[in-house]
């Protein structure tokens, strides 16, 4: 697979999982993400699950005084 192929299916895949990126957003992360080694949809998919909200923690109860 080419570079430019590897960067083209990243961005397809980040665009599916995240439709309000933009193109330039999407191919800078293609390029800060570029691996060879590594398929470019499953560096896509875990861009994605690390982006995603994480439940904020139960704020702390007030001691009575």
């Amino acid at each position: 697979m080419t570079r430019d192929d590897w960067l083209s299916q990243f961005e397809d895949e980040l665009k599916k999982l995240r439709p309000h990126v933009g193109q330039r957003l999407a191919t800078t992360l293609a390029l800060q993400k570029y691996d060879p080694k590594e398929h470019p949809r499953d560096l896509a998919r875990q861009y994605d699950k690390s982006m995603r909200a994480q439940p904020a923690p139960a704020p702390a109860k007030k001691r009575a005084k």
